[in-house]
């Protein structure tokens, strides 16, 4: 499944069909994408938008979010939420526009599924607002930040070092003579540095075969 999404921009494609897919569904996806990659699965985890992360934000970016989505969007999309939570959010906008959106949701009945559509539209919205730079994420909310180069980050993590605690290392370590301990112990860490230099080393070469590879597929593509 994530062979398509590894190339750049998949990560934000993948993260929409997430985003627009029934909590089940996306579950689901979330499963099949752990048993690929546990790395995939966390980053998109975390990053992934809901409606209510869209209402902890402050007043100053909702109101950039509420007055470029439809109003009756909005409207049904609030609709049944506490009285007390509706007053705080639609605080940020001008007395006229909270009206507007108070009258719609006073003459509005959505059924579970139409009120479900219109927060999906909504979360697509602010999508399209982060894309456009409406909305900067690593200011608002920095943990749902999408780095420009995810996908390489986390293609690299498959291969990436696993750190080791040389300190429960030399617990670990049962010296067999008495005296021979700390010699013991001090080959063990020894071997275990030297085997993760080599693993580094080795991780590096990858990284500049992978870069090489690239730069000869874009050739390829130039010339095709």
């Amino acid at each position: 499944m994530l062979d398509r999404y590894k190339k750049k921009g998949g990560f934000y494609q993948l993260l929409q069909l997430l985003e627009t897919s029934p909590a089940a569904k996306r579950e689901q996806f979330l499963s099949l994408i752990a048993g690929e990659s546990p790395a995939w699965e966390e980053a998109l985890r975390k990053r992934i938008l809901t409606i209510t992360r869209v209402y902890s934000w402050d007043g100053q970016y909702l109101v950039e979010i509420f007055s470029r989505v439809q109003p009756l969007t909005l409207a049904n999309a609030m609709h049944g939420n506490p009285p007390e939570q509706v007053e705080q959010l639609l605080g940020c906008l001008p007395p006229i526009s909270k009206r507007k959106i108070t009258d719609l949701m006073a003459e509005s009945n959505p059924t579970p599924a139409e009120k479900s559509t219109c927060i999906s539209r909504m979360l697509s919205d602010v999508r399209g607002f982060i894309s456009q730079g409406i909305i900067r994420l690593e200011k608002i909310d920095p943990e749902l930040h999408v780095p420009e180069n995810i996908e390489e980050m986390l293609n690299l993590n498959a291969f990436a070092v696993p750190t080791y605690d040389y300190d429960v290392a030399k617990k670990d370590v049962k010296p067999n003579v008495v005296g021979e301990s700390d010699d013991v112990n001090s080959q063990e860490v020894d071997f275990l540095k030297r085997k993760m230099n080599q693993l580094v080393s080795e991780v590096n070469a990858l990284k500049h075969e992978n870069s090489v590879l690239k730069d000869k597929l874009a050739q390829i593509k130039k010339i095709a």
